[in-house]
């Protein structure tokens, strides 16, 4: 009898133990949890690389529609820095004009901009169309006018809300100098609010009949010239706010060749507006386009040992690491600027392998893209 009672005795646990396998067990499961955030957020960002894929699919398809927009009637004027026979190509994007003068990349054949609606366009002789509010004027014949109602990605009331709108950039490629476009999808701000009664289409269309002042931008920038947040991404809080669109940007570079996983901004600390956008293109995962039509993501700063020559370099520029890295060929270092458009070596050939190769010129979004694509057009003239 008592042999049984010892056996049953050892059968059993102690309250010890039990605190200890339920401790075990708590740590586990706080170790899940905080796995789980990261496995959801994650899959929430691979979802939303194929839906940016598919956005830019769609934004493929309708720029090499001719039915929608007819960019054979590019002239052959398109992509110098003068409207002049004697000025060669310079196969840079062309984006709207919002830089600096610092970092003037040439105003001459950019496309017009509407920043309070979003509208894109772009006619026959290249004209520049810049405005903050208006429309363009009935004398322009027009190649495109691609409202940003149609670069909603999915449509405006087609039963699912816009979750992305993308913009383009153009430029003239150089081994045929055919069009290019530099297609840029990003997510529509997730902090635009929706007045009762109506949907997420209804406030970035203006449909539906809803007050106009409470319409709002899918992307926005904050634009008061007086505030120092001036450039800064901004949630569109309607006509009353300082908000305009958040357009393709663009910056002057180089590549240094002894740094070829390196891409140098020059600094830019006397001019606000210029540091706003060098923060933009340096943020982690940011997506570079530069002037050879490769798209590169920046994946951190450079790393220098003490004593590093480089450093002075670092001390009055600001760089980064991207992925890929460039070519030898892609590097002008300090003669980049020789590339550069100018009176003399505009109309010169012996530029033209720098002018095509040279990294000298980056785009970007304000917002960091969840997809890029580059679609070459159509043989140019």
């Amino acid at each position: 009898m008592n042999t049984v009672l010892r056996q049953r005795d050892r059968a059993g646990f102690s309250l010890v133990e039990v605190l200890i396998a339920v401790l075990v067990l708590g740590i586990g499961m706080l170790g899940l949890g905080a796995v789980f955030p990261a496995i959801i957020a994650e899959q929430r960002d691979s979802f939303a690389v194929i839906e940016g894929e598919n956005a830019a699919g769609s934004a493929e398809a309708i720029i090499t529609n001719p039915e929608m927009v007819d960019f054979s009637l590019v002239d052959e004027s398109f992509n110098k820095f003068r409207d002049d026979p004697e000025y060669r190509y310079e196969y840079m994007w062309a984006v709207p004009d919002f830089s600096s003068s610092a970092y003037d990349l040439g105003d001459v054949h950019v496309p017009g901009f509407n920043y309070v609606t979003g509208l894109w366009t772009y006619d026959i002789n290249g004209d520049l169309f810049n405005g903050a509010s208006g429309n363009p004027t009935a004398a322009d014949v027009y190649v495109s006018q691609i409202p940003m109602s149609s670069r909603l990605f999915p449509q405006p009331y087609s039963g699912k809300d816009p979750k992305y709108v993308w913009d383009l950039a153009l430029r003239r490629e150089p081994s045929g100098d055919r069009l290019q476009a530099a297609i840029f999808v990003r997510r529509v701000d997730a902090r635009i609010r929706v007045p009762r009664g109506f949907s997420l289409s209804h406030v970035l269309t203006g449909g539906g009949g809803i007050d106009p002042e409470q319409t709002r931008l899918p992307v926005g920038i904050f634009s008061d010239p007086g505030d120092p947040r001036s450039g800064s991404v901004s949630v569109d809080g309607g006509p009353s706010d300082m908000v305009f669109y958040g357009a393709i940007q663009a910056l002057k570079v180089e590549v240094h060749p002894e740094h070829l996983d390196w891409l140098i901004f020059s600094d830019g600390r006397s001019d606000a507006s210029v540091n706003k956008s060098i923060e933009f293109a340096t943020e982690i995962g940011q997506k570079l386009v530069d002037n050879t039509g490769v798209v590169r993501t920046v994946i951190g700063a450079p790393q220098l040992a003490s004593g590093d020559p480089f450093q002075s370099l670092l001390a009055s520029n600001r760089a980064v690491v991207v992925d890929p890295p460039f070519s030898a060929s892609n590097a002008g270092g300090e003669d980049t600027d020789q590339a550069y458009p100018d009176t003399a070596n505009s109309r010169m050939s012996d530029f033209d392998d720098e002018r095509a190769s040279w990294v000298r010129q980056v785009i970007f979004t304000p917002r960091i893209p969840v997809a890029v694509r580059i679609v070459t057009l159509e043989e140019g003239s």
